[in-house]
């Protein structure tokens, strides 16, 4: 078992520009961080990027009208075997609702027996999300920022999914997540969180030290065997990048 103390911080859910520079991910130091796309340009922009510390992302944000009108099914399961992640997807409260259905649907039809993580965007639509959640059953689920009722949380861990949150969650939402399901995210640049870069989960670990009992060391060691876990139950630790899928596999 790898020794807690070197296990770097984790970001399951932020947003990163595309055309970021080496120097610019040097300041992130040696966090790993989950990239989101907002749309198929800004994914098919990526696809060539070997970035050490960044997991990538195929994402439609719903939130998004002109993402979701340019979708192409068949642009998107071109892209779909370059991508060990796939987010941010899901559905908004802004957008229409007919329009992002139909493309976050035809996201889950797509992967289907995918070995991906699928990084779920909720905010206002969180009853349908969890229907579509059940319907599918995809086991690499991970809805980010979930505001749900209690009985959408218990259908949603019930259908396998996993959950990612951030410091400015309350207290008693963090604490209604099961502490084998629970993720990190910063969802950088999201001002409510006030993280000043991607990959500054430190209060969050400290807020589920204290919920749980733990100390940072095992706090952030949990929050690693958590990914690994889903990683492994979706397959995405074959699709991942070696040097994650190696590190995970040592916790």
């Amino acid at each position: 078992m790898i020794d807690s103390h070197v296990l770097p911080a984790l970001d399951c859910h932020a947003h990163i520009a595309p055309d970021v520079t080496a120097t610019q991910l040097a300041t992130l130091g040696d966090a790993h961080i989950f990239a989101m796309t907002r749309s198929l340009a800004e994914a098919a922009a990526v696809t060539d990027r070997r970035d050490p510390n960044l997991t990538w992302g195929l994402g439609i944000h719903p939130g998004i009208a002109e993402s979701c009108s340019a979708y192409d099914p068949d642009q998107f399961r071109t892209l779909l075997p370059a991508f060990a992640l796939v987010g941010e997807v899901g559905l908004d409260r802004r957008a229409r609702h007919g329009e992002q259905a139909a493309v976050f649907t035809d996201i889950l039809d797509a992967c289907r027996d995918r070995p991906v993580l699928i990084s779920v965007h909720s905010a206002g639509r969180t009853r349908e999300v969890t229907d579509l959640v059940e319907r599918y059953q995809h086991p690499g689920v991970i809805l980010h920022w979930f505001l749900g009722t209690d009985d959408e949380r218990s259908r949603a861990l019930a259908a396998g999914a996993y959950f990612s949150a951030n410091a400015a969650m309350a207290t008693a939402t963090v604490e209604s997540i099961p502490m084998d399901r629970l993720l990190p995210e910063t969802d950088f640049p999201a001002r409510q969180i006030k993280a000043r870069l991607p990959g500054a989960t430190r209060p969050l670990e400290e807020r589920l030290a204290q919920i749980w009992g733990a100390s940072i060391v095992e706090t952030r060691h949990q929050l690693w065997s958590n990914l690994k876990a889903v990683a492994v139950a979706s397959g995405a630790i074959d699709t991942l990048s070696d040097d994650l899928a190696d590190q995970l596999l040592t916790v």
